[in-house]
C-alpha cells in the first residue's frame, strides 16, 4: 500500500470518470450465483458464500499483488492503481448528484426524479423538490463512505486485500439483501468494516466544515437513525453544512417518518454542491495526514 496508489487512481478518474461498468457487472453477477447455489435456509450457508465471494478473492488478490511485489515495484503499485480505480465510485456518484442538481434547479422535477432512480434504482424519490433534495444528499454523504472513504481506509490499514475485501462485502449485502437469514453474516461484516471509517469520516466533517454543529449533532442526533454508521455520516454532514436532513418525506401513497438530523435550514439544489465539496475537502484532508505519515517515515 502506498500513498500515491490512492492519488493516482483519483487522478485517472477525474479524467476517466467512467469507470467500465463490466467488472463490477460481473462480480454482481457470481454473487447472485452464490445466493441461488448456496442459499439452504441458514446463516452458516451465507457465510460460506461469503468466504466465497469475499474473503477468497480478497485474498487472491493480496497474494498476486504481494508477489508482484506490492508497492515496492512498478508492476505491483500499477496493479493496485487499477484496482483502486475500479474500485472507487464517488466521481460517479457526485456527477450524479450535479446532474440531479441541475435538474431541480431548472425546475425540472421529472429528470431529477428519474436520475435519482437510475442512481439507486430501489430508493423511492419523494414526490416535492425537498424531498428529492434531501434524499439526494443523504445518498451523496453515503456514497462517499462505500466508494471512496471506507476503500481508502481499508487499503490503508490491510492493503489491496483490505480494499478488495471490503468492496466485495458490499456487493454480497447488495445482492443477497433480499434474503435476510442468508445475508446476515454480510451484514454484520459490513457493519463492523464501516464502524471505524464512518467514524473517522464524520470527524473529518467537522473539521472541514462546521465543527461544533457537526459535533453536536452526532452526539445528540445519530442514534436516532435505524443505521448507526449512516447516522454518524447524515448527522455530522448535516451539521457541518448547516442543513436539515431526515424528517419525513412524502412517496406516491403515504408518508414516511424519519428522525430530524442536522440544523434548521432546509437544504436546497446549491446544498447539493456543498456536500460534495464537503466530502473533497474531507478526502484531501486524509490524504494531507497519511502524507505527512510518509513524511516522517522517511
Amino acid at each position: 500500500m502506498s500513498l500515491f496508489a490512492p492519488l493516482a487512481a483519483l487522478a485517472w478518474q477525474h479524467y476517466r470518470p467512467q469507470v467500465p461498468e463490466w467488472p463490477l457487472r460481473e462480480i454482481a453477477r457470481g454473487h447472485r450465483w452464490l445466493l441461488d447455489n448456496f442459499n439452504a435456509g441458514g446463516e452458516q450457508h451465507g457465510l460460506l458464500a461469503w468466504s466465497l465471494g469475499a474473503l477468497l478473492p480478497a485474498l487472491l488478490v493480496g497474494l498476486a499483488v504481494a508477489g508482484l511485489g506490492g508497492g515496492e515495484t512498478i508492476s505491483g503499485w500499477a496493479v493496485e492503481v487499477v484496482l483502486l480505480y475500479f474500485m472507487f465510485g464517488f466521481r460517479v456518484a457526485s456527477y450524479q448528484a450535479a446532474s440531479i442538481a441541475r435538474a431541480l434547479v431548472a425546475g425540472d422535477r421529472a429528470h431529477a426524479s428519474d436520475s435519482l432512480l437510475k442512481w439507486h434504482p430501489g430508493l423511492a424519490p419523494g414526490d416535492s423538490d425537498d424531498d428529492l433534495v434531501r434524499q439526494t444528499l443523504e445518498e451523496t454523504l453515503k456514497s462517499a463512505l462505500t466508494t471512496l472513504f471506507g476503500i481508502l481506509f481499508w487499503y490503508w490499514l490491510a492493503g489491496p486485500a483490505g480494499a478488495a475485501l471490503y468492496s466485495l462485502s458490499h456487493s454480497c449485502r447488495e445482492q443477497w439483501q433480499s434474503e435476510a437469514v442468508f445475508s446476515a453474516f454480510s451484514q454484520k461484516v459490513v457493519y463492523w468494516m464501516d464502524w471505524m471509517p464512518a467514524r473517522a469520516l464524520g470527524f473529518s466533517f467537522a473539521i472541514v466544515g462546521n465543527f461544533q454543529d457537526a459535533t453536536e449533532c452526532w452526539r445528540g442526533q445519530a442514534r436516532t437513525w435505524r443505521d448507526d454508521s449512516e447516522g454518524v455520516l447524515l448527522a455530522a454532514g448535516a451539521g457541518a453544512l448547516g442543513i436539515r436532513l431526515g424528517g419525513p418525506i412524502c412517496l406516491a401513497d403515504c408518508e414516511v417518518w424519519r428522525p430530524d438530523l442536522g440544523m434548521e435550514e432546509m437544504p436546497g439544489p446549491e446544498s447539493i454542491d456543498a456536500a460534495v465539496a464537503l466530502i473533497w475537502r474531507a478526502a484531501l484532508l486524509w490524504l494531507s495526514i497519511v502524507g505527512l505519515l510518509w513524511l516522517g517515515s522517511l
